[in-house]
């Protein structure tokens, strides 16, 4: 029975090793999954902006108004409303020509940041999002606005 015991002792502290050993593996799968899903929100948030203000800018005038209707539909996606750009093609009219409407995506991975100690740009991602939308008016300011 004492042998038995003692078996059943060693097998518990070789599972305590191999959890310990397996767990910071986990924990770092875990939160990079939340930390890539929480990004992915904060882009798709972004894209829909985007699009909307694209959809707006194809019936409205005024890059102003334009950059607000984005900004409002982006939340915290969009730091400024003048990042922001409105672009036009050359002589834009309602016969098919296009409103472009972009706005910057930079995103630093939150629980990721313990790696920054390795390197100041691990865990960010920089890129820009745009949508189009085709014009239905007739354009006043067609030299477009705003941006970087």
């Amino acid at each position: 029975m004492g042998r038995i015991r003692l078996l059943w002792a060693s097998c518990r502290g070789q599972t305590l090793i191999e959890f310990a050993l397996i767990a910071p593996v986990f924990v770092i799968l875990l939160f990079g999954i939340i930390d890539f899903g929480l990004m992915l929100n904060q882009r798709i948030t972004l894209e829909h902006a985007v699009r909307e203000g694209a959809r707006y800018a194809a019936v409205h005038d005024g890059c102003t108004d334009i950059q607000d209707r984005t900004k409002e539909r982006a939340g915290n996606a969009i730091p400024d409303r003048n990042t922001v750009s409105v672009s036009y093609e050359q002589n834009p009219a309602p016969d098919g020509s296009t409103v472009k409407v972009s706005a910057p995506f930079d995103w630093k991975f939150p629980f990721m940041s313990v790696f920054r100690w390795f390197h100041d740009d691990v865990g960010e991602i920089h890129g820009h999002v745009s949508g189009e939308g085709m014009l239905e008016l007739e354009v006043t300011d067609a030299l477009g606005c705003g941006g970087p």
